[in-house]
């Protein structure tokens, strides 16, 4: 378990300045670095990939860090966790095309209706 712990300021440190330079690199020139459409509608436009982006990033770090404290343990064997495994992975990848095509949200909102399905069990 000390190993793991290792992770924890590596996560939270990486988080902190990966967080900074990815703000940096998307506001740093804020009219030109982010593909946002001059007359943008605010939620389809630019509220709801940069909210996803945010939310993603904070979720993937609260994993890792319930994953280096042991609270989480990561099991392949099943087929239910590689579906949901596929499910996140659709879902992240999907978000973060939001920023370039609004089509990806169909595929978002599959993932999401996949997990309300799973979670009635």
């Amino acid at each position: 378990m000390e190993k793991r712990l290792l992770i924890l300021p590596l996560a939270w440190a990486s988080f902190g300045i990966g967080e900074v330079y990815a703000l940096r690199y998307l506001f740093g020139d804020i009219i030109n670095s982010v593909p946002f459409i001059p007359n943008d509608k605010p939620i389809g436009g630019s509220v709801l990939n940069v909210l996803f982006f945010n939310s993603a990033v904070l979720l993937g770090l609260i994993g890792i860090s319930l994953y280096a404290l042991g609270f989480w343990k990561i099991d392949f064997s099943s087929r239910k966790s590689k579906a949901d495994v596929l499910a996140l992975s659709v879902l992240m990848v999907s978000g973060f095309l939001l920023w370039y095509t609004p089509v990806a949200l169909f595929a978002a909102l599959v993932a999401l209706v996949y997990f309300l399905a799973v979670s009635l069990e």
